[in-house]
């Protein structure tokens, strides 16, 4: 019974929801199209506002720190503002459509 007891609040743990490493493409296109295209391109194939780095060579986990620093402020740019609303599993979601327009 003391193994019960032990398990139980393990089981529990593993049904809540998690974010999923793999982002949902749609969800991260509908994203991107309103609040990134218009600085990053369509593609993701521009230096947004001659600052940044094209994103769409970046890997799907730099994609991702690269949202976490500019929404916490480590990293300050003209589309921080964007970041701000963005959850993490949004984050993901990004990143995994933009890898989707990798050249």
């Amino acid at each position: 019974m003391k193994i019960y007891y032990a398990i139980l609040p393990l089981i529990a743990l593993s049904a809540v929801s998690t974010v999923q490493a793999e982002g949902d493409i749609e969800h991260g296109k509908k994203i991107f199209n309103r609040s990134c295209a218009l600085c990053h391109g369509k593609q993701a194939e521009k230096s947004a506002m001659g600052q940044s780095q094209i994103i769409n060579t970046f890997s799907q986990e730099k994609i991702v720190s690269s949202l976490q620093d500019r929404k916490s402020g480590k990293i300050y740019g003209a589309g921080n503002h964007v970041k701000e609303g963005l959850s993490e599993q949004d984050m993901q979601d990004v990143a995994s459509y933009i890898q989707t327009l990798k050249q």
